[in-house]
């Protein structure tokens, strides 16, 4: 469907245009970026000149991100990490961190096939071997920025417990903190999760395969990062639910009463912090 042409949805109750809709989750993204993915790049400054300030930003946001997953994972990586680079010189740093990591948890139930921080001389899909002496972040941008998006997917998924979805969750951030464009490939960085899926299917009266949808967002949006990243804020954080998602494709004036219903209560939120007084030590 050419990008802005209006369309029937859901049988008929009501004519809306995609473009109008897919406007509103790019609005929405910049929601997203406050609260989730500006604090979590903030807490380590020094991603661009320090290589491991970069693999941290990658374990506490994305690395752990599977169904399934223990949400205690990222955390305990991260401190890991911060506690090895106290114990240990740079040539041991991988050995120290998984050894860290593992005396969390006692050892118990750790899945190292899936870990992407147990490091094993015989095997090279650890995020510390695949990305070598390289910042992860750095060179992930460099790859987007020469268009070589697809090169740089394949190179994060190699690590251990990385899949195709986290893989582009991870590098759909990076084009959105460096606001790249690539040319090519630009469908891999379109993570679709329930939320993704839901609302193009809805959007495009058609059921796809998750690349397909992918593909359906470069196609239908001139910043389909930011209404991927949009669609995921307000379907988990805004609608909360199938049937409000839905309400508010067919009905834009629905979306905005929620999405200004959301933004008093963030309002609330911040009166309620001024309010309190917790020192800082």
């Amino acid at each position: 469907m050419p990008l802005g042409e209006t369309k029937w949805v859901a049988g008929g109750e009501a004519i809306v245009k995609v473009s109008e809709v897919l406007e509103l989750f790019v609005r929405v993204s910049a929601l997203f970026r406050a609260r989730f993915q500006k604090p979590l790049w903030g807490k380590y400054p020094r991603y661009l000149e320090d290589p491991v300030d970069a693999i941290q930003i990658f374990l506490d946001g994305y690395a752990f991100e599977r169904q399934g997953r223990n949400p205690s994972y990222s955390h305990a990586a991260v401190e890991a990490i911060q506690r090895a680079k106290d114990l240990s010189t740079k040539q041991n740093l991988p050995q120290r961190v998984w050894k860290e990591f593992y005396d969390f948890f006692d050892g118990k139930k750790l899945n190292k096939e899936r870990n992407p921080i147990f490091h094993d001389t015989g095997s090279r899909h650890c995020v510390w071997c695949v990305m070598g002496s390289e910042n992860m972040i750095l060179s992930s941008k460099e790859a987007i920025a020469r268009s070589q998006v697809k090169e740089a997917w394949e190179r994060v998924k190699v690590i251990r417990g990385v899949g195709p979805k986290i893989a582009s969750l991870f590098l759909r951030d990076v084009a959105v903190q460096f606001e790249l464009r690539p040319g090519l490939d630009r469908w891999l960085l379109q993570p679709v999760d329930v939320w993704v899926r839901r609302g193009v299917f809805w959007l495009s009266g058609n059921e796809m395969k998750d690349d397909d949808i992918a593909k359906w967002l470069v196609t239908n949006c001139e910043e389909p990062e930011l209404a991927n990243q949009g669609i995921w804020y307000f379907g988990a954080q805004i609608a909360g639910s199938d049937f409000r998602l839905h309400k508010s494709i067919k009905d834009p004036d629905y979306a905005r009463e929620l999405f200004w219903e959301h933004i008093a209560g963030l309002k609330a939120t911040v009166a309620a912090i001024e309010r309190l007084y917790v020192p800082r030590r």
